[in-house]
């Protein structure tokens, strides 16, 4: 049996996740006070590092906000009942899965135009590091890394609108999509959806609105077609 490169774990993703879903269960609800960081280290067991690398990606999700020398605190959020009744969690049916692929295929083409029109320098330098990972992912055959980066991807693009809607809306549905997109990239080799990127990053480069929505309505659809294709596979 060949051996495969082990992917180190990311601490302070594990972290996000922790928090980000007590905020969605409304553990935490809006405008109260999140437990201090020293707190937040002493009861995860992790560093205080990873602890603020988290926070801040609950802020670029549009989550919590900081406030100079009195803490975090959370954003105004997505109902958690509402989203639950959109997307199942635990148990996602065939049904619901292309249910959630539908509504990307809808939506995912105008969030890659508002994406390529707010994008700055910085967040476009981002995004590529963000590609050479994935390609890197893929140059290895690691399967799994290259699925979270993929995630990362296009959560990337999310954060880009600055539209905390699209991006709490997208933190969920890519969440329950991500063992699907991994399915396909086990069933279809690592090969699959970066063509799609390597050209929404060239219109990422051109400020070409237009083309980035074209790209991106085009891969939400072929992710849709594949899923249904690997489904018929499995059930004939």
């Amino acid at each position: 049996m060949a051996l495969k490169q082990i992917t180190r774990v990311n601490i302070a993703e594990k972290v996000f996740e922790q928090l980000r879903d007590q905020i969605l269960q409304g553990t935490w609800k809006e405008g109260e006070k999140l437990p201090s960081e020293q707190e937040l280290t002493e009861t995860l067991g992790v560093s205080r590092s990873s602890v603020r690398q988290a926070i801040r990606t609950l802020a670029d999700y549009g989550m919590v906000e900081t406030r100079n020398g009195t803490g975090t605190y959370v954003k105004r959020q997505i109902s958690g009942n509402y989203m639950l009744n959109i997307v199942p969690i635990g148990d996602l049916q065939f049904e619901d899965i292309v249910e959630v692929l539908d509504f990307l295929c809808l939506i995912e083409d105008s969030v890659a135009a508002m994406a390529v029109q707010r994008c700055t320098q910085e967040e476009l330098a981002e995004l590529q590091a963000i590609h050479k990972r994935l390609i890197a992912a893929k140059d290895q055959n690691d399967l799994e890394a290259l699925t979270n980066v993929d995630v990362e991807f296009h959560s990337k693009i999310a954060m880009i609108t600055q539209n905390s809607l699209v991006v709490q809306t997208y933190a969920l549905l890519l969440e329950f999509l991500q063992p699907v997109m991994h399915r396909t990239y086990v069933t279809l080799g690592a090969e699959e959806g970066i063509p799609y990127h390597e050209r929404l990053i060239q219109a990422f480069c051109a400020h070409d609105a237009v083309s980035a929505k074209n790209v991106m309505g085009a891969h939400a659809q072929n992710r849709r077609d594949k899923f249904l294709a690997l489904q018929e596979r499995i059930e004939p």
